[in-house]
Protein backbone atom coordinates (compact mmCIF):
# COMPACT_ATOMS: atom_id res chain seq x y z
CA UNK A 1 0.00 0.00 0.00
CA UNK A 2 1.26 3.25 -0.57
CA UNK A 3 1.28 6.11 2.27
CA UNK A 4 1.27 10.00 1.89
CA UNK A 5 2.99 12.35 4.80
CA UNK A 6 0.25 15.07 5.65
CA UNK A 7 2.18 18.44 7.06
CA UNK A 8 0.70 21.44 8.12
CA UNK A 9 2.70 24.60 10.53
CA UNK A 10 0.25 25.90 12.65
CA UNK A 11 0.01 28.47 15.59
CA UNK A 12 0.16 27.02 19.08
CA UNK A 13 -3.42 27.91 19.85
CA UNK A 14 -4.60 25.79 17.53
CA UNK A 15 -2.30 22.54 17.98
CA UNK A 16 -5.72 21.21 19.30
CA UNK A 17 -8.12 21.14 16.55
CA UNK A 18 -6.04 19.80 14.23
CA UNK A 19 -4.51 17.30 16.91
CA UNK A 20 -8.06 16.14 16.52
CA UNK A 21 -8.35 16.12 12.99
CA UNK A 22 -5.51 14.24 12.53
CA UNK A 23 -5.97 11.60 15.15
CA UNK A 24 -9.12 11.02 13.77
CA UNK A 25 -8.56 10.45 10.07
CA UNK A 26 -4.97 10.24 9.99
CA UNK A 27 -2.90 7.53 11.25
CA UNK A 28 -0.11 8.83 13.67
CA UNK A 29 0.57 12.30 14.79
CA UNK A 30 3.76 14.01 15.43
CA UNK A 31 4.37 17.67 16.73
CA UNK A 32 7.17 19.81 16.20
CA UNK A 33 8.15 23.54 17.63
CA UNK A 34 9.40 25.26 14.58
CA UNK A 35 12.73 27.10 14.93
CA UNK A 36 14.26 29.51 13.41
CA UNK A 37 18.04 28.57 11.49
CA UNK A 38 20.62 28.78 13.84
CA UNK A 39 18.41 29.33 16.81
CA UNK A 40 17.67 27.14 19.91
CA UNK A 41 14.54 28.57 21.36
CA UNK A 42 11.01 28.40 19.56
CA UNK A 43 11.24 31.76 16.95
CA UNK A 44 8.43 31.62 15.35
CA UNK A 45 5.27 30.39 17.10
CA UNK A 46 4.42 27.90 14.93
CA UNK A 47 4.48 23.73 15.27
CA UNK A 48 5.06 21.78 12.82
CA UNK A 49 2.20 18.80 12.65
CA UNK A 50 2.20 15.31 10.76
CA UNK A 51 0.01 12.84 10.07
CA UNK A 52 0.07 9.85 7.59
CA UNK A 53 -3.13 8.25 5.02
CA UNK A 54 -2.73 5.66 2.57
CA UNK A 55 -3.12 7.21 -0.99
CA UNK A 56 -6.29 6.20 -1.73
CA UNK A 57 -7.72 7.70 1.21
CA UNK A 58 -9.94 10.51 -0.26
CA UNK A 59 -12.67 10.60 1.79
CA UNK A 60 -10.30 10.82 4.92
CA UNK A 61 -8.11 13.56 3.32
CA UNK A 62 -11.11 15.49 2.63
CA UNK A 63 -12.37 15.90 6.14
CA UNK A 64 -8.92 16.67 7.08
CA UNK A 65 -8.89 19.58 4.65
CA UNK A 66 -12.55 20.70 5.63
CA UNK A 67 -11.60 20.68 9.25
CA UNK A 68 -8.47 23.16 8.25
CA UNK A 69 -10.30 25.58 6.29
CA UNK A 70 -12.82 25.73 9.39
CA UNK A 71 -9.91 25.98 11.43
CA UNK A 72 -8.27 28.75 9.61
CA UNK A 73 -11.58 30.92 9.28
CA UNK A 74 -10.55 32.29 13.20
CA UNK A 75 -6.64 31.64 11.74
CA UNK A 76 -4.90 31.94 8.50
CA UNK A 77 -2.94 29.01 8.17
CA UNK A 78 -0.25 27.64 5.74
CA UNK A 79 -1.62 25.01 2.90
CA UNK A 80 -1.80 21.45 3.64
CA UNK A 81 1.68 20.01 2.73
CA UNK A 82 1.09 16.31 1.01
CA UNK A 83 4.05 14.40 0.61
CA UNK A 84 4.48 10.65 -1.32
CA UNK A 85 6.45 8.19 0.27
CA UNK A 86 8.72 6.39 -1.25
CA UNK A 87 7.32 2.34 -2.23
CA UNK A 88 9.31 0.75 0.75
CA UNK A 89 8.11 2.83 3.20
CA UNK A 90 5.29 2.43 5.46
CA UNK A 91 3.49 5.34 8.03
CA UNK A 92 4.24 3.85 11.19
CA UNK A 93 8.33 3.95 10.36
CA UNK A 94 8.31 7.29 9.10
CA UNK A 95 5.97 8.36 12.24
CA UNK A 96 8.11 7.09 14.75
CA UNK A 97 11.40 8.71 13.40
CA UNK A 98 9.96 12.10 14.37
CA UNK A 99 9.63 10.95 18.36
CA UNK A 100 12.96 10.66 20.91
CA UNK A 101 13.61 10.59 24.40
CA UNK A 102 12.27 13.56 26.14
CA UNK A 103 13.85 14.47 29.51
CA UNK A 104 11.74 17.15 32.15
CA UNK A 105 12.62 18.86 34.72
CA UNK A 106 15.25 16.90 37.12
CA UNK A 107 14.42 13.21 36.75
CA UNK A 108 11.68 12.65 34.22
CA UNK A 109 12.67 10.46 31.04
CA UNK A 110 10.02 10.04 28.32
CA UNK A 111 10.38 7.17 26.55
CA UNK A 112 8.37 6.09 23.45
CA UNK A 113 7.89 2.06 24.14
CA UNK A 114 9.98 1.68 20.58
CA UNK A 115 13.22 3.27 21.90
CA UNK A 116 15.75 1.49 23.69
CA UNK A 117 16.95 3.28 27.04
CA UNK A 118 18.79 1.62 30.03
CA UNK A 119 16.84 3.16 33.48
CA UNK A 120 19.72 5.62 34.75
CA UNK A 121 20.06 6.26 38.48
CA UNK A 122 17.22 8.87 39.43
CA UNK A 123 15.74 8.44 36.38
CA UNK A 124 11.55 8.05 36.73
CA UNK A 125 10.65 6.67 33.64
CA UNK A 126 7.46 7.04 31.60
CA UNK A 127 6.81 4.77 29.09
CA UNK A 128 4.39 5.12 26.17
CA UNK A 129 3.06 4.97 23.17
CA UNK A 130 2.94 8.62 21.40
CA UNK A 131 -0.57 9.68 20.15
CA UNK A 132 -2.23 13.16 20.72
CA UNK A 133 0.12 15.88 20.47
CA UNK A 134 -1.36 16.91 23.63
CA UNK A 135 -0.30 13.93 25.41
CA UNK A 136 3.27 13.36 25.13
CA UNK A 137 5.06 15.51 26.76
CA UNK A 138 6.32 17.58 23.47
CA UNK A 139 3.59 20.36 23.63
CA UNK A 140 4.66 23.45 26.35
CA UNK A 141 1.64 22.72 28.21
CA UNK A 142 2.36 19.28 28.62
CA UNK A 143 5.82 19.76 29.16
CA UNK A 144 5.56 22.14 32.15
CA UNK A 145 2.47 20.53 33.63
CA UNK A 146 5.40 17.50 34.21
CA UNK A 147 7.62 19.93 35.84
CA UNK A 148 4.92 20.95 38.18
CA UNK A 149 3.75 17.44 39.11
CA UNK A 150 7.59 16.46 39.95
CA UNK A 151 7.88 19.89 42.24
CA UNK A 152 4.54 19.16 44.27
CA UNK A 153 3.96 15.14 44.37
CA UNK A 154 5.44 13.78 47.52
CA UNK A 155 5.05 9.85 48.30
CA UNK A 156 1.52 8.77 49.79
CA UNK A 157 -0.45 11.79 47.91
CA UNK A 158 -3.75 11.33 45.97
CA UNK A 159 -3.62 13.01 42.86
CA UNK A 160 -7.29 14.21 40.76
CA UNK A 161 -6.44 14.34 36.94
CA UNK A 162 -9.35 16.41 34.87
CA UNK A 163 -8.88 15.72 31.43
CA UNK A 164 -6.16 12.94 31.54
CA UNK A 165 -5.85 12.49 27.54
CA UNK A 166 -3.09 10.16 27.32
CA UNK A 167 -2.62 9.95 30.58
CA UNK A 168 0.83 10.85 30.75
CA UNK A 169 0.14 13.26 34.07
CA UNK A 170 -1.29 10.51 36.29
CA UNK A 171 0.99 8.29 35.35
CA UNK A 172 3.59 10.74 36.51
CA UNK A 173 2.05 10.94 39.42
CA UNK A 174 2.20 7.56 39.97
CA UNK A 175 5.59 7.32 39.46
CA UNK A 176 6.48 9.81 41.82
CA UNK A 177 4.96 7.73 44.25
CA UNK A 178 0.98 8.99 44.73
CA UNK A 179 -0.79 5.95 46.26
CA UNK A 180 -4.06 6.87 44.66
CA UNK A 181 -4.71 8.76 40.97
CA UNK A 182 -8.24 9.17 39.74
CA UNK A 183 -8.50 10.00 36.32
CA UNK A 184 -11.39 11.67 34.22
CA UNK A 185 -11.81 12.49 30.66
CA UNK A 186 -14.77 13.45 28.52
CA UNK A 187 -13.28 11.55 25.58
CA UNK A 188 -13.96 7.94 25.00
CA UNK A 189 -11.29 7.77 22.83
CA UNK A 190 -8.86 9.06 25.07
CA UNK A 191 -10.13 6.62 28.08
CA UNK A 192 -8.97 3.75 25.65
CA UNK A 193 -5.73 5.26 24.87
CA UNK A 194 -5.55 6.07 28.62
CA UNK A 195 -6.32 2.57 29.21
CA UNK A 196 -3.72 0.94 27.36
CA UNK A 197 -1.06 3.18 28.75
CA UNK A 198 -2.02 2.57 32.38
CA UNK A 199 -1.62 -0.80 31.58
CA UNK A 200 2.02 -0.95 29.42
CA UNK A 201 3.34 0.92 32.39
CA UNK A 202 1.55 -0.72 34.93
CA UNK A 203 0.21 1.36 37.44
CA UNK A 204 -3.85 1.13 36.39
CA UNK A 205 -4.11 -0.65 40.43
CA UNK A 206 -3.06 2.66 41.35
CA UNK A 207 -5.27 4.78 38.74
CA UNK A 208 -9.24 4.63 38.76
CA UNK A 209 -10.07 5.68 35.48
CA UNK A 210 -13.00 6.38 33.95
CA UNK A 211 -15.23 8.50 31.38
CA UNK A 212 -16.41 12.49 32.80
CA UNK A 213 -15.44 15.05 34.40
CA UNK A 214 -15.98 16.89 37.85
CA UNK A 215 -18.31 16.27 39.97
CA UNK A 216 -18.33 12.93 39.79
CA UNK A 217 -18.62 10.18 42.67
CA UNK A 218 -14.89 8.97 42.66
CA UNK A 219 -13.83 12.58 43.42
CA UNK A 220 -15.24 13.57 47.13
CA UNK A 221 -14.91 16.20 48.90
CA UNK A 222 -11.48 16.36 50.46
CA UNK A 223 -9.56 13.54 48.85
CA UNK A 224 -6.40 14.63 47.02
CA UNK A 225 -3.88 16.37 47.93
CA UNK A 226 -3.08 17.52 44.46
CA UNK A 227 -5.95 18.41 41.37
CA UNK A 228 -3.89 18.73 37.82
CA UNK A 229 -5.91 20.24 34.94
CA UNK A 230 -4.40 20.64 31.66
CA UNK A 231 -7.95 21.41 29.49
CA UNK A 232 -8.21 24.90 28.31
CA UNK A 233 -8.83 28.43 29.88
CA UNK A 234 -12.38 28.02 29.61
CA UNK A 235 -12.48 24.43 30.98
CA UNK A 236 -10.47 25.31 34.16
CA UNK A 237 -12.65 28.18 34.95
CA UNK A 238 -15.55 26.53 34.67
CA UNK A 239 -13.97 23.20 36.63
CA UNK A 240 -12.25 24.83 39.48
CA UNK A 241 -15.50 25.64 41.27
CA UNK A 242 -16.12 21.49 41.30
CA UNK A 243 -12.59 20.78 42.22
CA UNK A 244 -12.26 22.92 44.77
CA UNK A 245 -14.52 20.73 47.25
CA UNK A 246 -12.29 17.67 45.66
CA UNK A 247 -9.22 19.12 47.50
CA UNK A 248 -7.60 18.82 50.91
CA UNK A 249 -7.63 22.54 53.15
CA UNK A 250 -3.94 23.63 51.72
CA UNK A 251 -3.90 21.44 48.57
CA UNK A 252 -2.42 21.90 45.44
CA UNK A 253 -4.33 22.58 42.00
CA UNK A 254 -1.91 22.63 38.90
CA UNK A 255 -3.87 24.50 36.16
CA UNK A 256 -3.10 24.45 32.62
CA UNK A 257 -3.83 24.53 28.94
CA UNK A 258 -3.87 27.84 29.22
CA UNK A 259 -1.88 30.69 26.71
CA UNK A 260 -0.40 33.63 29.01
CA UNK A 261 -2.85 35.83 27.36
CA UNK A 262 -5.40 34.08 29.12
CA UNK A 263 -4.25 33.88 32.77
CA UNK A 264 -6.01 36.87 34.34
CA UNK A 265 -9.24 35.87 33.16
CA UNK A 266 -8.87 32.09 35.13
CA UNK A 267 -6.70 33.99 37.62
CA UNK A 268 -9.39 35.80 38.63
CA UNK A 269 -11.51 32.59 39.13
CA UNK A 270 -9.37 31.38 41.13
CA UNK A 271 -9.03 34.04 43.50
CA UNK A 272 -12.97 34.75 43.87
CA UNK A 273 -12.79 31.02 44.96
CA UNK A 274 -10.24 31.68 47.40
CA UNK A 275 -7.36 29.72 45.89
CA UNK A 276 -3.82 31.27 46.13
CA UNK A 277 -1.15 31.91 44.24
CA UNK A 278 2.17 30.03 44.65
CA UNK A 279 4.24 29.49 41.53
CA UNK A 280 3.88 29.18 37.62
CA UNK A 281 5.90 27.25 34.79
CA UNK A 282 6.26 29.54 31.64
CA UNK A 283 6.85 27.92 28.22
CA UNK A 284 6.81 30.22 24.85
CA UNK A 285 3.50 31.56 24.98
CA UNK A 286 1.81 29.05 27.28
CA UNK A 287 1.81 28.71 31.08
CA UNK A 288 1.58 26.37 33.42
CA UNK A 289 -0.12 27.99 37.16
CA UNK A 290 -0.24 26.42 40.60
CA UNK A 291 -2.84 27.86 43.40
CA UNK A 292 -3.12 26.18 46.94
CA UNK A 293 -6.62 25.95 48.44
CA UNK A 294 -7.97 27.31 51.45
CA UNK A 295 -6.41 26.22 54.45
CA UNK A 296 -9.64 27.37 56.46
Amino acid sequence: MSWQELSIRVPYEYVEPVSYLFGRYGRGLSMERVRERGQERDASGLVLMRTYLPANSRQRLARIEVGLRLVAILEPMEDLTITPLPEEQDWESEWRSHFDLLRVGRHLVIKPTWIDYEEGPGDVLIELDPGMAFGTGYHPTTHTCLEALEDIVKPGMAVLDVGTGSGILAITAAKLGASRVVALDIDPQAVRAARQNFRRTRVQKLVALTQGSVPHPLAGNGQFDVAVANISARAVGERAPHILPTLIAGGHLIASGLMESQRQDVETVLLDLGFTYIKEWPQEEWVTLVYRSPIT
